[in-house]
């Protein structure tokens, strides 16, 4: 008897390794980002540039400049209804895995590129 839960207990032990290191590589990132595509700053109002931006909720939002971005993270529902009407884009991600494309690190939502015509966004390590 002893010999057989000491066998169970190896086998489950073993199961368990393989199931943590099955899922060790879990999706990071989302499957697709909301590019909110409006032409004013949600926070001060001014012509975004899109090189100022953040991701939030799955959502990606342009800012006129850097100061909007921790404003609007801090309380983000605050801005969001300046931008209900705003219209969106479906960008389809390109390595949900997380890694860097480049590099094989880990991919940060600060840096990526969004192919125009393909409709998808790949992130990179910084």
């Amino acid at each position: 008897m002893r010999k057989i839960t000491l066998v169970l207990s190896l086998m489950l032990a073993i199961l368990s390794f393989n199931y943590l290191a099955a899922n060790e590589h879990e999706t990071l990132f989302p499957n697709e980002i909301i590019e909110v595509l409006a032409t004013e700053c949600p926070v001060m109002g001014g012509a975004i540039d899109k090189a100022v931006n953040t991701i939030v909720g799955g959502r990606l939002y342009y800012f006129c400049c850097s100061g909007c971005i921790s404003s609007f993270e801090a309380d983000p529902e605050k801005f969001q209804a300046k931008l209900k009407d705003a219209a969106t884009r479906t960008l389809k991600v390109t390595n949900v895995e997380g890694k860097c494309p480049v590099s094989g690190l880990e991919a940060s939502f600060k840096f990526f590129k969004i192919d125009e015509e393909a409709a998808t966004i790949t992130f990179y390590h910084d």
